[in-house]
């Protein structure tokens, strides 16, 4: 096997690997050493429990950055903090996966002023290493402590509904959650409350305060009216033990109402949400905090949403150099919600010779179709054919020895940058047995990579920065 044969089929294989998962004593450990290095601003320790190929997904800030930036970031926060730390909150491990509460802590040197910002993070294990951590806080709050802008006008928390009692559920933990998501969905605040044990305390890590069963029945309350058709879209849902479960969520709402003072401006937003919630015996939720970033959720109620309209040049990394496409977008609803796309490799690698040993190098793209599936993010479809020119005795011909389709998500961070990330399903050309150029229903197929990649728009650039 050449050296390119071995490259696809560590690709391939990568899919395959499993790390042995560590007891939740080890993983707490690991966390622990991390977090004293951390505190002690011991840079090389602390990275040095971080894999190679890491990454840090700070929700508030994406795109996530790999191990690299993480070092920087976290390197010119010892110098800038002197007195940067993290206390030691409350901390789960369970399925390779620890979570911490906890809070950050830190003087501006420039203010004198001390400033707390409560989050939730959680550090996804391969192994004894880190290989992600996915961390949610919010940015308003640590810019009001230092005075940059001013503290939202917080309405009177009163619902408009007489708060029921609690009607235990009898379910568990795992199971409440999904029927307190499925309640949410409904945009019921009653049924809602009738969840909540009569002595629930939420803490609103974007308020920065906790709040009774009846205050968070009236918040729930100000969610629905300001964002009629609000729902949620879970991402992933951990059982930490203990009645504890962590859940990840996306929000997508269109804003109808008023909302923190902002008044209705019709743009749909979406944003990134963690509920780290306790049941009792009787599927009560008895406790509760939940994280996102304000700042985030702001800006979308007062800017339109980017469009993805135009031509994007985008980079794939791969292990033998960054490969370089060129997309373009069009849409095809005057509401910018559906897209058709083609696509160009730009430098075309001999990537897939394990899968198609006699393509040509340049691979034929279908192009593509994309569907937002919520504020700035989108799903899409690619589809290509790797090809190879034969003779025959009417000419050259070209024939498909393989085709593949991309599933791909991705978000347009800022205006002229997307980040995206998908996987490549790849078939042999028996597998389209009918020749229409898709696979066949209930085709397998033969492998399955996986891809993140990054795009830029191209825009006009002025003499001065050719």
């Amino acid at each position: 096997m050449n050296k390119l044969m071995a490259i696809c089929a560590v690709l391939v294989l990568v899919l395959c690997s499993q790390s042995v998962a560590l007891e939740p004593d080890e993983l707490l450990a690991i966390h622990k050493a991390q977090l004293d290095a951390m505190n002690a601003h011991d840079l090389d320790t602390m990275m040095s429990y971080w894999a190679d190929d890491s990454i840090y997904f700070l929700v508030s800030q994406p795109p996530p950055v790999p191990k690299a930036y993480v070092r920087a970031g976290f390197g010119a926060r010892f110098t800038a903090r002197p007195d940067f730390r993290m206390t030691e909150g409350r901390t789960f491990a369970a399925e390779n996966v620890v979570v911490e509460e906890a809070m950050t802590m830190y003087t501006d040197v420039a203010t004198g002023i001390e400033v707390t910002i409560p989050h939730i993070s959680i550090y996804d294990f391969e192994g004894d290493k880190i290989k992600k951590v996915t961390s949610y806080n919010d940015r308003f709050s640590s810019m009001v402590a230092l005075g940059q802008i001013p503290a939202p006008e917080m309405p009177d928390l009163v619902p408009t509904i007489v708060v029921p009692d609690p009607e235990p559920t009898g379910l568990s933990p795992m199971e409440a959650d999904v029927e307190l998501v499925a309640r949410w969905q409904n945009h019921d605040a009653a049924q809602m409350a009738k969840m909540c044990h009569a002595d629930f305390m939420v803490f609103a890590g974007p308020l920065g305060t906790k709040l009774d069963r009846v205050a968070m029945t009236a918040m729930n309350e100000l969610y629905y009216q300001a964002f009629p058709d609000i729902q949620l879209e879970t991402i992933r849902r951990i059982d930490l033990g203990d009645g504890w479960v962590l859940t990840e969520l996306l929000t997508k709402g269109t804003h109808q109402g008023s909302f923190m003072n902002v008044p209705a401006s019709g743009y749909l937003a979406g944003i990134r949400v963690v509920w780290f919630t306790r049941y009792n015996a009787d599927g009560l939720v008895t406790e509760q905090s939940f994280y996102y970033d304000n700042l985030t959720l702001i800006n979308q109620l007062t800017t339109a949403p980017y469009l993805l309209d135009g031509i994007w040049i985008t980079t794939v990394p791969t292990p033998i150099g960054n490969l370089i496409l060129t997309t373009t977008y069009v849409a095809q609803d005057a509401a910018h919600t559906q897209y058709s796309g083609s696509l160009e490799e730009i430098n075309p690698m001999p990537l897939l010779v394990d899968i198609y040993p006699d393509a040509d190098p340049n691979p034929k793209w279908a192009g593509a179709q994309a569907v937002q599936i919520g504020r700035d993010r989108y799903e899409a479809t690619f589809l290509g054919y790797s090809r190879k020119t034969v003779e025959s005795d009417v000419g050259q011909m070209v024939e498909i020895v393989g085709l593949f389709t991309i599933k791909a998500n991705f978000e347009v961070i800022g205006p002229n940058f997307i980040y995206g990330s998908g996987a490549g399903y790849y078939y042999m050309p028996e597998q389209d047995a009918n020749g229409d150029g898709f696979p066949d229903e209930g085709q397998e197929p033969v492998a399955i990579i996986p891809w993140g990649w990054t795009s830029n728009r191209l825009i006009h650039m002025s003499e001065a920065t050719q």
